[in-house]
């Protein structure tokens, strides 16, 4: 659902706001720049793609992109389909989505928290994400040369989000992770945030599942310069039935391709 507060990228939001800075820095050694942006609390959710790096080498270059453009699809359609408000980036091979209250998100942790789990419960295709979430100041603003500059987010939860993607717990028995520190959690209650199922049997009527989501123990993790921290896991057990992977999925995508003519390597 789109509000006025709704952005589709950062450039958007960062075209559409006072600024926080709106100077032209002139460095003696290094050059003049603009420099634009707008400081502000939010939440990220870093969202990656596993095992990326051994996809790359055991796909074909035009495999890769079908498989890229597939997740990033897959991505935005589980956006869509969610009532909170974004602004998204592609970085490498993982998405950074941003919550704030400045986009209309009453609670930028729990709208985060709850499109992670949509993510966790509806892959089909088995991609499988490295998701974290982190909170704090960040800075939303404009990078790049004279020839291109690019809506961009920088700040510590940045760093700490993807730090606690890529040190979520990988246990083959666990579907999906999301991972976060320990002080995101405080008192937060698990049943609202991931209530029980509840659905209407014709011979049972109004039937209560319990959640697929289990939380675990706070776990202390050695951080790069930034010392220990205390992590928080979040683990979903209900797995897609293994109809097809996206890997596979991008494998017979290119293989259509090049059987109708439409793959030119010679080109």
């Amino acid at each position: 659902m789109k509000t006025p507060y709704s952005y589709n990228t950062i450039a958007d939001f960062l075209l559409s706001q006072p600024l926080t800075v709106d100077v032209e820095v002139d460095d003696e050694v290094a050059g003049c720049f603009p420099l634009k942006c707008i400081e502000l609390d939010a939440t990220v959710l870093y969202v990656g793609m596993r095992d990326f790096a051994r996809l790359t080498l055991n796909l074909s270059p035009t495999e890769i992109l079908i498989y890229l453009n597939m997740f990033l699809v897959w991505m935005r359609d589980s956006l869509a389909a969610e009532r909170f408000c974004v602004v998204e980036r592609f970085i490498d091979s993982a998405i950074v989505l941003l919550f704030s209250k400045k986009f209309g998100s009453e609670e930028p942790f729990f709208d985060a928290l709850r499109a992670a789990r949509w993510m966790g419960e509806h892959d089909e295709l088995r991609f499988r994400p490295e998701m974290g979430i982190a909170s704090g100041r960040v800075s939303a603003g404009f990078a790049g040369t004279p020839k291109e500059f690019t809506g961009s987010v920088f700040g510590r939860p940045v760093l700490i989000a993807a730090a606690c993607a890529k040190m979520s717990l990988r246990q083959e028995e666990m579907a999906s992770c999301i991972t976060f520190p320990e002080t995101e959690w405080r008192t937060r209650s698990f049943d609202e945030l991931f209530p029980p199922h509840e659905f209407d049997d014709p011979e049972r009527g109004r039937v209560r599942h319990p959640s697929t989501w289990k939380l675990g123990e706070a776990r202390s993790v050695d951080f790069p310069s930034l010392g220990r921290i205390e992590l928080r896991d979040v683990g979903n057990f209900v797995h897609w039935p293994p109809k097809i992977t996206a890997r596979e999925k991008a494998s017979e995508w290119f293989a259509m391709i090049k059987a109708k003519g439409f793959y030119k390597p010679g080109v």
